[in-house]
């Protein structure tokens, strides 16, 4: 009897056949990439009847936490495609859980020009949901509809989907350490009698939208030892080393909570799932910022070089593990410590021939709009070094084999056209004096995004990149995509090495995106009436 399925949508269910990067392709257009091409790419996760080998890390702690009371037999995570196999009259509440559920991610909205058109993210949600609202219909049934993840915060905004998708509960927040009660209060529909009245620990932790009922936010977060440990295997190897930040960036969620750090036996722990179950021996680690792993500094951030090195070797002794990949840091720690930065290249065994990605802020060249926002991510510097922070900071990465993917906001609230212009002159800069500290180890790729109203910001407007590009944020646009382009080039001719077929593909298949990409962003702009000789031509000196 299968009381719970989880799910997600088809843009989180693909592998993208492990190359850096291509998963930010579910944020492309519907309509002007062409379906059959976008399915090929995505590399779809393998299932045994159905049921998802490996899983999104999210869908794996939801499953660990309502393990907790639920019996193995009732819990099941399942692949989209298959999601109509496992509802039935037992089913008693269907979880899908979704990043980007309507396409207003700041990818997303870039990629769409402000939703103009419809990421792939939104149309496979979308598709998804009325699949299994349509099933509930027509076979009569009564399981609740529930969607939660990182990206519920859009439903939110945009209400009028909760209706129309027949959405019984939306759920933000973490909810680890409310599994599996509050899940036994959804099937009984009493979640929110007991928020009304009191009376246990549920309706201590959430709150209730009282403008829409089936809005549930939970308050505050979990700690540590709440949070389950996954069971399964998950995508990519991924696994978390810790949860918050601390440095303040405004328009940043994740930023705005204090560092939450994991054991590093529960990593291991993780990891052994990984490896010994799911026979996947490379590591995705996961944190907003992993140099501020078990951080002592919480006034300068200096990164805890032992901390950092004993959970490095930790993961790396582990004979199975092959490769390791933090996902996110921010570049002031490897200014401010390149030694570190060296020791633990050594511990995951960097080279020319395994370059380790790491996804930076670098988000505006202006030091006016840096200061205003996020001049915390500068520590220990201060923040008007932050040009200088990243040159440094980014020769430290390179000359260890490491291959920072930086992202750039466009459109934060008082950004003016000049600030623009010091952003795309802050790329010409890099791209110019990278090579001359570090040769041809110089790397880097940079994608522009849209500003989206979260953390501190939520009460801002969206930026609509088609209707409020000014000539300077489209010099930023254009030059971050001709030098990320450039660098993929690159990469083609090393990274996809695994069947000779398929890098000759992906070789072509990126010479010839990377030039109708590059032209099509050059029209955008002659249409516009912006001077795209001088957008080529922009200069730090």
């Amino acid at each position: 009897m299968v009381r719970i399925v989880l799910t997600t949508d088809k843009t989180l269910t693909g592998e993208f056949h492990h190359i850096p990067l291509l998963d930010f392709f579910s944020c492309a257009p519907v309509e002007k990439t062409p379906k059959f091409l976008y399915d090929f790419l995505t590399g779809q996760l393998p299932t045994y009847n159905g049921i998802l080998i490996r899983a999104p890390y999210p869908l794996r702690k939801i499953e660990a936490g309502l393990l907790r009371g639920y019996q193995p037999s009732e819990v099941v995570v399942v692949h989209p495609d298959h999601i109509h196999k496992f509802i039935d009259e037992d089913t008693k509440i269907v979880g899908i859980n979704s990043m980007d559920p309507l396409g207003l991610g700041p990818v997303s909205m870039m990629f769409t020009y402000g939703g103009y058109y419809t990421a792939y993210t939104k149309y496979y949600f979308l598709k998804l949901v009325r699949t299994v609202a349509e099933i509930r219909r027509k076979r009569n049934l009564k399981f609740k509809i529930v969607v939660g993840g990182s990206g519920a915060w859009q439903l939110d905004v945009k209400r009028n989907y909760l209706d129309e998708l027949e959405i019984d509960h939306l759920i933000i927040g973490e909810v680890d350490h409310l599994l599996p009660d509050l899940f036994y209060k959804i099937e009984k529909e009493d979640v929110y009698y007991y928020n009304t009245n009191g009376g246990n620990i549920i309706s201590e932790l959430i709150s209730i939208d009282k403008s829409l009922n089936r809005i549930i936010k939970v308050k505050g977060h979990p700690e540590i030892y709440q949070i389950p440990t996954i069971i399964r295997p998950s995508t990519h190897g991924f696994v978390e080393a810790m949860r918050g930040c601390g440095r303040n960036c405004h328009f940043c969620e994740p930023n705005l909570r204090v560092g939450r750090y994991m054991p590093i036996e529960k990593i291991k722990k993780e990891v052994l799932v990984n490896v010994k179950i799911g026979k996947y021996y490379s590591v995705w680690l996961h944190s907003e910022d992993i140099f501020l792993y078990e951080v002592e500094d919480k006034m300068y951030f200096y990164p805890n070089r032992d901390a950092l090195i004993s959970l490095f070797k930790s993961i790396m002794e582990i004979k199975e593990v092959k490769h390791m990949n933090p996902t996110h840091g921010t570049v002031s720690a490897a200014a401010a410590d390149p030694d570190l930065i060296k020791d633990l290249s050594k511990i995951l065994r960097a080279s020319s021939r395994n370059w380790i990605g790491i996804q930076c802020g670098l988000e505006t060249g202006s030091n006016r709009i840096f200061a205003n926002y996020m001049p915390l991510k500068a520590k220990p510097f201060d923040a008007d070094e932050w040009q200088e922070v990243i040159l440094e900071g980014n020769a430290v990465l390179n000359d260890n084999y490491w291959f920072p993917a930086y992202t750039l906001i466009i459109g934060l609230p008082g950004e003016t056209e000049e600030d623009c212009w010091a952003t795309a002159r802050f790329i010409d800069r890099l791209e110019k004096e990278l090579p001359k500290k570090v040769g041809s180890k110089a790397h880097f790729t940079a994608t522009p995004l849209s500003f989206v109203p979260v953390g501190l910001l939520k009460d801002r407007d969206f930026f609509n990149i088609d209707e409020q590009v000014n000539e300077g944020a489209f010099a930023v646009i254009y030059r971050c995509w001709r030098h990320t382009l450039i660098e993929v080039l690159r990469a083609s001719r090393e990274v996809f090495n695994t069947n000779p077929f398929f890098k000759m593909f992906m070789q072509v298949l990126t010479f010839v995106g990377a030039q109708t990409i590059l032209r099509s962003i050059e029209k955008w702009g002659e249409k516009l009436g912006f001077n795209v000789e001088k957008a080529k031509r922009v200069s730090w000196n």
